[in-house]
């Protein structure tokens, strides 16, 4: 898999909200599940609205997506494989952007989503319950108080460690929405942040909510090191055990746990992009759990333009990382077999390529071996992924994927998606 961070992903079919919430984060691993479609940013024609709307913001922008996604899953009587059931699930998201002043604006996003006549449930598509709700509503303000000052406050996407410790899993349709309150300030080329949120889990989940704090930073060092070390980001989450819907011992497993990560890109001689991340969780009461991962990618231009990147990235993972929110699918796999890489005790070392054979067709390859310790039950030691994609004149994006594993456990996937 490829290494870039507001670039559309190879493996999967959900779309790309707005910017994460001030996130210095952004997704750089490319694999998971925050924008596994079509990019968004295509200009759409304007209706002239002049007298036919009276507002109080400068500005009102519109905007929304449509998806229809299908899936299919079989295996051997014989293999254990807990994806086999057929689901059959459509979403439909609209946007409002409102531009109250030159420095404060708001967002608000509706959200819907149900399941056909048949389908199992499907995340925040639950078999006879549509959902059918606000899933996000912030202020953002820029320079607030004079001071470069950048602020977020409500409900609102937000990205740390590159989905490891939090993401938003748009494939699975369970965005990672939290309430709370995210500052920003940039010191020259350098960024800083710090936060408290809510997790009340994506959408449809209904744990307690747990509180936390933390930071994040963005150091820039290419212009001192040639690219070599293009970015350096240091975070770190600690839950506060804080909120009334706790008792002692804690309601939440997570409510007292301290993570700390740091993650780093760069560019190295021959063209070749490299990133690696590691994290640790300090689990109150248990055994503390490491995980770390390390991508290189070199771009290609062989056989006239048709193979256009190769890639090899190893994972491990000490056990689940994240608070919560299915962050990482297909980080270990379309089969999805271990729930991610960072939700299991697993070691991944994957090979990827992405082709453009013509007509607008991607073309995403990813051979990978998967090593499954101690309290991981090994479901298939290899997996071979395949993910076509294509945007059509007519606005359309259509994907389709499939993934086999050593024991013939099967997946397949399709979604038509639509950006307005």
């Amino acid at each position: 898999m490829q290494s870039s961070c507001g670039y559309a992903s190879a493996v999967g079919f959900a779309l790309l909200l707005g910017s994460p919430a001030l996130a210095q984060n952004c997704y750089q691993s490319h694999s998971n599940c925050f924008t596994f479609g079509p990019p968004e940013g295509a200009e759409a024609a304007k209706f002239n609205t002049e007298n036919l709307l009276q507002l109080r913001s400068q500005r009102l922008t519109i905007e929304g997506d449509l998806r229809l996604r299908v899936r299919s899953g079989d295996a051997p009587n014989s293999e254990v494989y807990n994806g086999r059931a057929d689901q059959q699930a459509f979403r439909g998201r609209l946007r409002a952007r409102f531009q109250a002043t030159e420095q404060i604006s708001a967002l608000a996003e509706y959200n819907f989503s149900e399941t056909w006549g048949g389908s199992e449930s499907y995340s925040d598509a639950l078999a006879g319950e549509n959902f059918n709700k606000m899933a996000q509503f912030y202020v953002a303000a820029e320079d607030l108080f004079g001071f470069g000052d950048r602020w977020r406050i409500g409900r609102s996407e937000y990205i740390l460690g590159n989905g490891l410790i939090l993401g938003s899993c748009d494939f699975l349709q369970r965005p990672g929405t939290f309430t709370g309150a995210w500052f920003a300030h940039a010191l020259q080329e350098h960024q800083f942040e710090l936060f408290v949120f809510d997790d009340r889990g994506p959408l449809q989940a209904l744990h307690p909510a747990v509180r936390y704090t933390g930071g994040t930073a963005d150091f820039v060092l290419g212009k001192h090191t040639r690219e070599w070390i293009g970015h350096v980001k240091p975070y770190v989450l600690v839950g506060t055990s804080s909120g009334d819907e706790f008792t002692t011992p804690p309601a939440n497993p997570t409510e007292e746990d301290l993570w700390i990560g740091l993650d780093a890109s760069g560019t190295l001689p021959g063209g070749f992009a490299w990133f690696g991340e590691v994290a640790n969780r300090d689990v109150n009461d248990a055994e503390d759990r490491l995980a770390w991962r390390a991508t290189l990618t070199k771009e290609l231009e062989w056989f006239d333009g048709v193979v256009k990147d190769a890639s090899l990235r190893v994972t491990d993972a000490e056990g689940k990382m994240d608070v919560g929110n299915p962050a990482d699918f297909n980080s270990a796999g379309l089969l999805h077999q271990y729930g991610g890489a960072w939700r299991s005790d697993l070691q991944t070392v994957q090979l990827g390529t992405r082709l453009e054979p013509g007509l607008g067709i991607t073309a995403d390859i990813t051979l990978m071996s998967l090593n499954a310790r101690d309290a991981a039950v090994q479901l298939g030691k290899r997996e071979l992924n395949v993910v076509l994609g294509r945007a059509f004149p007519s606005g359309i994006y259509a994907s389709i994927g499939y993934g086999i594993d050593n024991d013939r456990r099967q997946v397949g996937y399709g979604a038509l998606t639509l950006n307005f």
